[in-house]
């Protein structure tokens, strides 16, 4: 009541007119707020998501790595040859179709097993290995031997007759289109012997600071 007893009720008019002014500033201050939000809204640059590309598939080689062969041809062969093995390639580079023959041999189709690896899951179906034989031993040679020298030419040796070159890479990877960085050769005279035809020697061995393969 403003007025009792014929008094003016200050204290009310105070009150009412105190919640005015707090309702008239947060008025204020929420029209306020509202512009500066819209103004950002405005001036934002709206960021939509970018769809990630279709990867594309990865064609299959066709043929055996021309950089992996010549580790085969110009290091790991001439170096065996230095210690009495006289090596040649049985399989290099398999198209899918023939790893599928392969690993079909001893088990929907009448042979031995030869192959525990799937068409895919052999690195020779990416032409970055080789199956090799002594020519005149055939298998009855030092493989242990022959892992070394392989090792030397940067190749890995998985079973007796199976080299391979995979850089750190898996299967996988391989399969997801990935492939190893090149190699190089261990030295430089080694390249110099194969494009000048010239027999690699012991002696360019010992220059090139390989170990002694006697010793295996």
């Amino acid at each position: 009541m403003l007025v009792e007893k014929g008094k003016t009720n200050w204290l009310y008019i105070l009150g009412v007119a105190f919640f005015a002014l707090v309702v008239f500033a947060m008025n204020i201050f929420l029209q306020s707020k509202l512009s500066k939000d819209l103004a950002v809204l405005g001036n934002a640059t709206i960021q939509m998501p970018i769809p990630e590309p279709t990867p594309r598939p990865v064609p299959l080689p066709t043929e055996i790595n021309q950089n992996f062969l010549v580790q085969v041809n110009e290091c790991f062969i001439p170096t065996a040859a230095i210690y009495g093995y006289t090596l040649r390639i049985t399989s290099g580079f398999r198209s899918l179709d023939e790893q599928d023959v392969i690993y079909d041999s001893g088990r929907t189709e009448e042979g031995h097993i030869v192959s525990w690896a799937e068409a895919g899951k052999s690195i020779h179906n990416y032409g970055y290995a080789v199956d090799v034989v002594d020519r005149w031993r055939g298998y009855y040679v030092n493989w242990k031997r022959l892992a070394k020298i392989g090792e030397f030419c940067g190749l890995a040796q998985v079973d007796d007759a199976h080299f391979e070159y995979r850089g750190g890479l898996v299967t996988d990877q391989f399969n997801a289109g990935k492939r190893p960085a090149p190699i190089s050769l261990p030295c430089d005279i080694i390249s110099e012997r194969a494009k000048t035809n010239q027999t690699l020697a012991s002696q360019d061995l010992q220059t090139c600071g390989a170990p002694n393969f006697w010793n295996y």
